[in-house]
């Protein structure tokens, strides 16, 4: 059967994926907020604009995710899924060693540049998506979709671990991103020797232009029936990015964490997100329709978001975690079940390209919003913020 052979190989690659990318979630708050550390990068930039930069370094990330994300999404509709997902991850691994050498030459403009180069890559996470599609059946897709979680889990668990401790190891902080570019370039092997092509059916080509991220945007709201489920995506993923982006800022300026502690909280949170997706999830979708998961996990993460600046105590933030953790990766594999399902099957590419292009966007753009809210308003506004919008987004699902 299709779908157990292209699955495990689906989620290796997304997982390898992710372990590069994590690798850099313990070591922004030390390059770019922290001067205190020996690796700080910015003691020629004016204090004010270090929560700018390290927000625009997370985004940058999403922004370019957010043009690319629907024009892979169509052109594996067109051309496969093998071949572009094959290419994406080969690019990634050589953003990573951009990024590695911007830290050892101490060139910002590098590190922009390789975030650009990674979101461009990254963006083949549509393609994995609608790869899922191809092989999932409708009652699968919630359990199938939860893969991703797992694989992004597993990716919080490994990947921040890792960069944490080998730049600590190595007192490099570069070296984790040699590291990933190794996993990328065996990540591309993964993919051309075990990957089955599931896309049978091409379309004819068409041209694309680099605003079909805009596109989709109208599309989303032009069309009635995934319109809720598309908003109600992007101000999710809005107030979760709040969280994300800055949570690593956060336990540096309050606990004084070092990159090899802040890459054990964000080990501890993917552990909970893997619990999850690997044993939580299985047994509620057996019991509630994704629509009824979503109406409660929803409001329970805005609510505990709302307490994180007020966190106390490192045992405090750890007993929070699981209470952000497990809520999100119910939320996020049941509404891309939703979606999913009310999309037309010969339209999954699209439909997920445009999932990942407004996911993209919040990526893109709540990271700078949150750093320039965290500049006036101090470290703990973003939670707040978050919060306010994942239920706005709970909201409109719900109304529909």
């Amino acid at each position: 059967m299709l779908e157990k052979r292209v699955l495990p190989v689906l989620f290796v690659t997304l997982l390898l994926d992710m372990v590069g990318i994590g690798m850099v979630l313990p070591l922004v708050p030390i390059l770019f907020t922290d001067p205190s550390s020996p690796s700080f990068l910015l003691h020629a930039y004016p204090e004010t604009s270090w929560y700018f930069i390290a927000g625009l370094i997370t985004a940058l990330f999403g922004i370019m995710q957010f043009f690319a994300a629907p024009i892979l999404g169509e052109l594996s509709d067109i051309y496969g899924r093998k071949k572009l997902l094959t290419l994406g991850v080969g690019v990634l691994a050589v953003s990573q060693i951009f990024f590695g050498f911007g830290i050892e030459i101490g060139s910002l403009a590098l590190i922009l540049v390789s975030r650009v180069v990674a979101g461009l890559a990254g963006a083949n996470f549509s393609i994995v998506q609608a790869t899922i599609a191809d092989v999932s059946p409708p009652e699968h897709r919630a359990r199938n979709f939860g893969l991703i979680g797992a694989a992004f889990g597993l990716g919080f668990i490994i990947g921040p671990l890792l960069g944490g401790w080998i730049a600590h190891a190595t007192d490099n902080p570069a070296a984790p991103f040699w590291f990933a570019g190794v996993l990328g370039v065996l990540n591309m092997l993964s993919i051309s020797f075990f990957l089955h092509e599931t896309r049978t059916e091409t379309k004819a080509a068409k041209s694309f232009t680099w605003f079909k991220g805009i596109h989709n945007i109208q599309t989303a709201l032009s069309d009635a029936t995934l319109r809720p489920y598309y908003l109600s995506l992007f101000l999710y993923m809005s107030g979760f990015v709040f969280f994300t982006s800055f949570s690593g800022v956060f336990v540096v300026k309050h606990f004084n964490f070092t990159p090899a502690e802040v890459g054990t909280y964000f080990g501890i949170f993917g552990f909970w997100m893997v619990v999850t997706q690997g044993l939580v999830l299985r047994f509620v979708t057996k019991l509630y329709s994704p629509r009824q998961i979503v109406m409660v996990t929803m409001p329970t993460i805005a609510a505990v978001l709302v307490l994180f600046p007020f966190v106390p105590s490192v045992t405090v933030l750890y007993t929070l975690l699981p209470f952000i953790a497990m809520p999100q990766g119910l939320t996020m594999a049941n509404l891309s079940a939703l979606i999913s399902t009310n999309a037309s099957g010969e339209k999954q590419g699209a439909t997920l390209g445009i999932s990942g292009s407004l996911t993209a966007l919040s990526q893109g753009v709540m990271p700078i919003i949150a750093g320039a809210l965290s500049g006036v308003f101090g470290i703990g506004i973003p939670f707040v913020v978050g919060a306010c919008a994942m239920l706005c987004g709970w909201s409109v699902l719900r109304k529909s």
